[in-house]
């Protein structure tokens, strides 16, 4: 009882402001009835037909208190009243999308507020903070392409990388939209995904970019939506204090968005285009919103747009559906008298063993049941599964591993990340219930599907490891059952010649006493050289291990050394300056008060260039390229 008044609250608290109407009509309809009843007090009864336009009827009060009392029920049970937490599966979105945006130069064009770049920066950011669900990507280009950020379900990453992302720290100029959806359709193959979403925000393309753009993501070009910003009079470049971008010839460039050729694009790839809007329809429109919404409400909670994942999560179980018994008793009270004990005679009449079968059945379904009972009983939770995915995994929970991998069903028609899934699951079965053969089989079905699946890798070495120790105490039980053998039979011989004179027996004591120190000698040798072997074994993996560190370490150097060299030199001055020796270094609680104030303003002077990084980033990206080149 503790427990319950410790827990118990509303979910939706606001809807008891619902009560305010209902004793405000209650109040006015219960006057109404006592001033009409006033009369009989005042005017005698046989004298009222003659005094009174209209007799005042005699009206029953108790409707009232059966509207107020429903009111009340209901008010509550809309608020949720709750006292309890069931464990709910957490579903994971598989929708994915890369948003790739030209960083070109004519991005810094000033043909709209305050520029080209700083308009997609802002339509992407707000993209971004609509992404509740599913995985997003991040690619720029220019003369070349480069990510950003990969495939993530965190947005906030993206969002925060956004603003520093600007023409002007692309290492490359050019337009190559091409190798950016090369890049994007990368980044999902690595991921282990076979279809996404493709959001490409330019101010223009060439003529020559639809075929490339065609070949470059082939079967995938009806999955790009295009989304373009600028005009067709164009403006001149800004470039940072240095004036306006010119030609050759010395012209200033205009760079203009030509959409004859978005539109052909459009109609050779039979896709989407939509000219910036400064509200969110244009994006809307692009990626199908409505769309996506009407596919989420139709699906069910085990489809192809979601995966089930392995943890779950506490909800408040609503409890406000059993008021509504209350009501249909006052509604039934309310339209016909008499009605209220045929309907406690029905109640109290039905079978017992029937009734709590048909009570759930008639609110729940069996997933739903099974769902409910999987935290506190897991077997009877298997008993009620339809589903045979979480009837397995119920079956897993409960100890039942044969059961479980017999239920863990492969279906074809699932993707190759799913079926990976579910032969890793029946793998781990099999692996409980000590089929260790079958369960190495399941793990290579899942390498298969998806070889970048690290605990089909991982959970498939220990099986194979399990499995050779195995064979090795069975190989180990049949020599010691070999030994016995052996012993017995010896017995047997010393049986038969126990009439030998004692000398011989002492004998024969003797040798077999020298005979058992040599054979521990040869044990004691043996495994010596096995140890021996280990960690002979041992040195060289660990030589191999440092010298792949020691690999990783120089080119890590060289990487360091390509940053430094590309650095602001105001940056290096100021790291020679601040510089100290290990010796010298002190705590900055021990520092006093004038050399925190220097440390200070030496930090002070370190250039605040959020945009450094990810042009470094870029420029040793390009320069790895070209080296592989």
């Amino acid at each position: 009882m503790e427990l319950f008044l410790s827990q118990f609250h509303l979910i939706r608290p606001s809807w008891l402001l619902a009560l305010i109407p209902a004793i405000l009509l209650f109040v006015f309809l219960l006057k109404r009835q006592l001033a009409s009843a006033r009369w009989n007090g005042i005017i005698d009864k046989a004298l009222m037909p003659h005094v009174l336009d209209q007799m005042p009827s005699e009206q029953s009060r108790w409707p009232l208190w059966f509207i107020l009392l429903a009111w009340i029920v209901a008010s509550i049970a809309l608020a949720g009243p709750t006292w309890q937490q069931l464990p709910q599966p957490v579903l994971k979105k598989d929708d994915a999308l890369v948003v790739v945006l030209d960083m070109s130069l004519s991005m810094a064009a000033q043909d709209v507020n305050p520029d080209r770049a700083t308009r997609a920066r802002q339509k992407i950011i707000d993209i971004l903070k609509h992404r509740k669900e599913g995985l997003t990507a991040l690619v720029v280009y220019a003369g070349d392409a480069y990510t950003v950020t990969p495939l993530t379900d965190d947005a906030d990453t993206a969002i925060n990388l956004v603003p520093a992302l600007s023409p002007f720290i692309m290492p490359s100029m050019g337009s190559r939209p091409d190798k950016a959806l090369i890049l994007a359709k990368k980044l999902i193959t690595d991921a282990g995904l076979t279809k996404a979403n493709y959001l490409l925000v330019t101010d223009g393309i060439q003529e020559k970019d639809v075929r490339r753009i065609k070949d470059a993501l082939g079967n995938q070009a009806q999955r790009l939506s295009v989304l373009t910003l600028g005009t067709e009079e164009g403006a001149p470049i800004a470039m940072q204090g240095k004036g306006f971008k010119r030609d050759k010839s010395g012209n200033i460039v205009l760079p203009k968005l030509d959409l004859d050729l978005i539109k052909l694009l459009a109609n050779e790839l039979g896709i989407r285009w939509h000219q910036m809007s400064f509200d969110d329809s244009d994006w809307h429109y692009l990626l199908n919103i409505n769309g996506a919404l009407e596919e989420l409400e139709t699906n069910t909670p085990f489809n192809d747009n979601h995966t089930p994942l392995e943890r779950q999560f506490d909800l408040w179980a609503d409890q406000g559906y059993w008021l509504i018994f209350i009501l249909i008793v006052i509604a039934a009270f309310s339209f016909r008298r008499g009605w209220m004990l045929s309907l406690l005679l029905m109640i109290t009449l039905q079978p017992e063993y029937s009734y709590a079968s048909l009570w759930d059945d008639a609110w729940q379904t069996k997933d739903q049941q099974g769902q409910k009972a999987l935290a506190q009983d897991p077997a009877k939770a298997a008993e009620l599964f339809e589903d045979k995915d979480w009837k397995a995994s119920s079956l897993y929970r409960a100890q039942d591993y044969k059961q479980a991998a017999e239920n863990f069903i492969i279906n074809p028609d699932d993707s190759p990340e799913q079926q990976a899934v579910s032969h890793f699951n029946r793998g781990n079965a099999l692996a409980q219930s000590g089929e260790l053969e079958k369960a190495i089989k399941d793990y290579e079905k899942a390498l298969e599907l998806n070889i970048k699946f690290d605990d089909a890798h991982a959970n498939k070495a220990l099986a194979e490891k399990l499995l050779e120790q195995q064979e090795d105490q069975e190989q180990q039980n049949q020599d010691q059952d070999q030994d016995s053998e052996d012993e017995k039979s010896d017995n047997d011989s010393k049986s038969d010649d126990s009439k030998s004179d004692d000398s011989k027996s002492d004998e024969s004591k003797d040798n077999d006493s020298k005979d058992n120190e040599s054979d521990q000698e040869d044990g004691s040798d043996q495994q010596q050289n096995d140890d021996q072997q280990g960690e002979s074994e041992q040195n060289s993996d660990k030589q191999e291990s440092d010298e792949k560190e020691t690999d990783e370490q120089e080119s890590d150097e060289q990487s360091d050394e390509e940053k430094e060299a590309e650095a602001a030199k105001a940056e290096e001055n100021a790291a020679e300056e601040g510089q100290q020796s290990p010796a010298e270094a002190k705590p900055t609680d021990e520092l006093s008060d004038e050399e925190k104030q220097a440390l200070e303003q030496w930090l002070n002077r370190i250039p605040d260039d959020p945009g450094g990084l990810l042009k470094r980033k870029f420029l040793y990206q390009y320069k790895q390229r070209e080296h592989q080149d």
